[in-house]
C-alpha cells in the first residue's frame, strides 16, 4: 500500500455560516450548502491530497449533537430524555460530495478517495449532563447509523477511511477510565459498534486522538490506524513499533504542526526584530503584525524541509510499512485564510508524494 497524504477535515470558511448551517438541513439553502462543500472538497483534491476528508466547516460536535433525537438543550449542555436516535442517517457533507461525484471526477480526472470523520461518543458525552456508560452506548448506536449511511461508493470515488475523532480522550486524567473498568469497557464496545460496518466493507478504521497516554484504544480490534498530534509520545517512543506490531495497528504520520501559537513562536524566533521580546510578547506581536499586513501569514507555515524531516523521523522509528497515511496533525480551521491553509495542504501533499515515489 502506497503512503497517501490525508487531511483532518476543517478549513477556514469564507462565506455565509448561517446559510451553510441551514442548508445542511435541506430547504431553500441546500444548493448553497452543496456548492460550498463541493468547492472546498475540490480545492483539497487540487492541493494534491490522496485522501480528502469531507470539508468540515461546521462545529465538529454540534453538527452531530443537533442531529440527534432524544437530547434536549439545557444551557450549554444536553440532557438525555429518551433513546438517542439520529434524525438523519448520513452526514450531509458526504451526501453532497457523492451527489456531485461525477462533476468532481471530471474536474480532477480521477476517482477520489474520501476520509469520513465522526466525532466520537466520549467527546460528545462531554456535552451531556452526568453521562452514563449506557448513554455512551446509545450515542454509539446513533453514530454507527450515521457512519454506515456515509460509507458511500460510486464509479467516481469512494470512502477509504472512517475516522472516529476523540480529541478529549486522554487529554485530562479521567478516573472513570480505569483499565477494564465499566467506562473503558463501554467505550470499547461503543467504538467497535461504530466501526463494525466499515470493517466488514474493507474501509480503513482510524481514530484521531490528541493524547495517546491512555492505552484503552489499543484493545480495539477493529482499529487499523492511529492518528495523533505531531509532538505526541507515540511518534518518539522506541516502543511504538512493537506496540503497532503486537496490536496489529499502523500510524498516520502527523508531519506538520497546526498549533498556531507554537507556529507563531517559531516564526518569531526567526525574525531579528522580535529577539528582545518575551515569549508571550513575541506571539502577541507577530499576530498583530500579521493582522496589520506587516508580516505575511505564510511565515507561520512549516517548510517542506521541516515536514520532510518529520516524516523521515517517523518512518525511521516505526518502518514504512506501518505508515500508510501522512498529513497535518489536526484541522486548519483557525488559519488566517483559505489560501494559506491550502498552501499548507499542498506542502504536505508534495512531501508525501515525493517520499512515496522516491
Amino acid at each position: 500500500m502506497w503512503m497517501k497524504s490525508v487531511d483532518v477535515g476543517s478549513l477556514p470558511f469564507q462565506g455565509d455560516e448561517g446559510a451553510l448551517k441551514r442548508g445542511a438541513k435541506g430547504g431553500a439553502e441546500q444548493t448553497y450548502f452543496e456548492r460550498v462543500v463541493v468547492d472546498y472538497f475540490l480545492k483539497k483534491l487540487r492541493a494534491g491530497l490522496g485522501v480528502a476528508t469531507y470539508p468540515q466547516l461546521r462545529d465538529m460536535c454540534h453538527m452531530f449533537l443537533e442531529e440527534l433525537d432524544g437530547l434536549v438543550k439545557v444551557n450549554d449542555k444536553y440532557a438525555v430524555v429518551e433513546v438517542i436516535k439520529p434524525k438523519r442517517k448520513s452526514i450531509p457533507e458526504v451526501d453532497a460530495v457523492f451527489k456531485h461525484s461525477e462533476e468532481i471526477y471530471e474536474d480532477v480526472g480521477r476517482p477520489f478517495s474520501m476520509r469520513v470523520c465522526v466525532t466520537g461518543p466520549y467527546t460528545l458525552a462531554s456535552f451531556i449532563i452526568e453521562p452514563t456508560p449506557e448513554q455512551i452506548l446509545s450515542l454509539a448506536d446513533a453514530l454507527s447509523q450515521i457512519a454506515e449511511g456515509s460509507l458511500q461508493q460510486s464509479r467516481y470515488g469512494g470512502v477509504e477511511v472512517l475516522c472516529v475523532e476523540e480529541p478529549l480522550f486522554g487529554v485530562v486524567d479521567d478516573p472513570r477510565l480505569d483499565y477494564a473498568g465499566e467506562w473503558s469497557e463501554a467505550l470499547l464496545k461503543a467504538w467497535d459498534k461504530i466501526f463494525y460496518t466499515a470493517s466488514t466493507r474493507g474501509v480503513v478504521c482510524a481514530m484521531h486522538l490528541h493524547n495517546t497516554s491512555n492505552r484503552v484504544f489499543w484493545d480495539l480490534n477493529r482499529l487499523d490506524v492511529i492518528e495523533a498530534e505531531a509532538d505526541d509520545y507515540i511518534f518518539r517512543s522506541e516502543k511504538t513499533r512493537s506496540l503497532l506490531e503486537r496490536y496489529g495497528k499502523r500510524l498516520k504520520a502527523s508531519i506538520c504542526s497546526t498549533h498556531l501559537d507554537k507556529l507563531a513562536e517559531k516564526a518569531a524566533e526567526r525574525i531579528p526584530r522580535y529577539s528582545n521580546l518575551t515569549k508571550e510578547q513575541k506571539i502577541g506581536q507577530i499576530w498583530d503584525d500579521i493582522k496589520r499586513g506587516i508580516e505575511d501569514p505564510t511565515i507561520l507555515l512549516e517548510s517542506e524541509d521541516e515536514i520532510r524531516s518529520r516524516l523521515k523521523q517517523i518512518v525511521s522509528l516505526v518502518g514504512l510499512e506501518n505508515v500508510p497515511y501522512a498529513g497535518p496533525e489536526c484541522g486548519l480551521k483557525g488559519f488566517f485564510s483559505l489560501d494559506v491553509a491550502l498552501l499548507y495542504l499542498k506542502r504536505c501533499s508534495d512531501v508525501v508524494k515525493g517520499f512515496a515515489e522516491g
